[in-house]
């Protein structure tokens, strides 16, 4: 894969940022409870950032068609930062929900324009490769930093801990907008700039199989949203694990992504992406599973695996959704679909909050059947795409189609 400048600066920003969120992001959850929050507001937390995760989106999309990658970006960095430093200076639950909007600028903001630059500069039979080098930049931190961050944070106390690890990541992010600043190259032709009410008409008008992918997607992120934010809680609270170890936990989840990311990508951009996709949705499914059967560290360990073969095919389904959205409007289309799936997923966090309240591991068993049937939903509209190529391959051939004869082939009809 060839790659230019802006491509480069962007995954160079994409890892800074990771690992200056990675300190601290997976354990804030833990963060919340010491500054005196309860389960059900913990639950808000997670259901108010998959909220904002969905409504950053479309503004995201339209936002860097309107202002340009490389202005997009800087905004969106920008304004995370802040959110950092509110964070970190934070002294109640309530100054975290409040600022969560600031932090959540980067994680949300960016991706149409992630999408969006990758499809621009890339060939589409490297779709799925550049997303598996973006996926293994954003992973490596996960590796590393939650390690880092929990080590400090069990030296530290929940509190301070917490804090610093906060601050250290603001300083990290500012390397990473003072990089973009100096060396995103400004493309000579600006890209279009279509008004707010054009793109707002567009938005029904999603690609029909862009629509059946995001069916299948919504369903397994509402059982993914129903147990995540309760892992970190689940791991120290009922397993009994600390945070340093929680953290070894996701460094082994990510080193496991990382190490099946290449060779899956570049077997989806030869010989088909659908079935990787359907992989990643069933380990969807398994690792809630495993979670709530975990009863020791070892078992829970074995869930973590799991967890990391979840993205066993994100960067083929990342490629599916740049290659299905029209090419005038894929930062947008991408937006749209993001925004559609975290409106319809955000609530997830409730039910899982209300689902601890009767049992913490049927938290995660009831997020393992939502997951399985949004996998199972996948392979059904899968099977009947290929089901409808077929019949149209054979009836283009003079072979006879059984289909119904108000979509069989005819003759054209003047």
């Amino acid at each position: 894969m060839k790659a230019s400048r802006n491509l480069w600066v962007l995954l160079a920003a994409i890892f800074l940022i990771a690992c200056a969120e990675e300190l601290w992001w997976r354990f804030i959850p833990a963060y919340l409870r010491a500054l005196g929050a309860t389960v059900t507001i913990v639950a808000l937390f997670g259901t108010f950032k998959d909220l904002l995760d969905a409504l950053y989106q479309f503004p995201g999309g339209f936002l860097t068609q309107r202002l340009g990658h490389r202005n997009a970006l800087l905004l969106f960095n920008g304004v995370a930062m802040a959110g950092y430093a509110a964070f970190a200076s934070a002294h109640s639950w309530a100054a975290i929900i409040v600022f969560l909007p600031l932090v959540m600028a980067w994680q949300s903001f960016s991706l149409p324009a992630t999408f969006s630059l990758i499809a621009d500069l890339l060939p589409k039979h490297e779709y799925s490769i550049a997303f598996a080098y973006q996926s293994i930049v954003r992973r490596i931190p996960v590796v590393v930093a939650p390690i880092v961050g929990g080590a400090i944070i069990s030296h530290l106390g929940v509190l301070p801990g917490t804090s610093t690890a906060i601050w250290i990541g603001a300083f990290i992010a500012s390397i990473a907008l003072t990089l973009q600043a100096l060396r995103y190259r400004i493309p000579a032709d600006p890209m279009p700039s279509p008004s707010f009410g054009t793109l707002m008409r567009d938005v029904p008008k999603l690609p029909a199989k862009l629509k059946q992918l995001l069916l299948a997607d919504i369903i397994v992120r509402f059982g993914q949203g129903t147990a995540e934010t309760f892992v970190v809680l689940f791991a120290l609270g009922v397993v009994g694990i600390s945070p340093a170890s929680f953290g070894w936990l996701i460094g082994l989840a990510m080193t496991t992504s990382i190490a099946v990311y290449i060779p899956v990508a570049r077997a989806a951009d030869k010989r088909g992406r659908e079935r990787w996709v359907l992989l990643t949705y069933a380990f969807f499914a398994l690792f809630p599973l495993m979670v709530s059967l975990s009863a020791s560290a070892s078992f829970l360990t074995l869930a973590f695996v799991a967890m990391g073969l979840r993205e066993i095919g994100e960067p083929p389904r990342k490629a599916m959704i740049i290659d299905l959205a029209r090419a005038d409007r894929r930062s947008v289309d991408v937006g749209t679909y993001y925004l559609v799936r975290g409106l319809a997923v955000f609530p997830a966090s409730l039910l899982g909050g209300w689902l601890w309240t009767i049992s913490p591991r049927l938290t995660f068993a009831g997020a393992a059947a939502v997951t399985l049937a949004g996998a199972v939903t996948y392979a059904v509209t899968m099977l009947k795409a290929r089901t409808h190529i077929a019949g149209s391959a054979i009836t283009e051939s003079g072979i006879p189609s059984d289909r119904d004869p108000e979509t069989s082939w005819s003759p054209r009809r003047e």
